[in-house]
């Protein structure tokens, strides 16, 4: 079943290593700067940190996904 999902999902999104690549290496620099100056009593900053984790994980399982499909 996993492997059905993750096809289903490559072939909607239609993933390139490129493109995540860009996006783990961008949303980790952001969440860097981020984690520099911590304000968690922000609302918009723990939404920042999220987004930019969901970024970061997301983007990261794309590449295991794309680069297992390759082997």
């Amino acid at each position: 079943m996993y492997g059905t999902v993750r096809d289903s999902l490559e072939d909607w999104y239609n993933p390139s290593i490129q493109s995540a690549a860009i996006v783990l290496m961008g949303s980790s620099f952001s969440l860097f700067l981020f984690l520099n100056s911590p304000d968690f009593t922000n609302p918009y900053y723990v939404f920042g940190v999220g987004v930019m984790g969901f970024a970061i994980v997301f983007a990261a399982l794309m590449l295991i996904s794309v680069l297992l499909k390759r082997r």
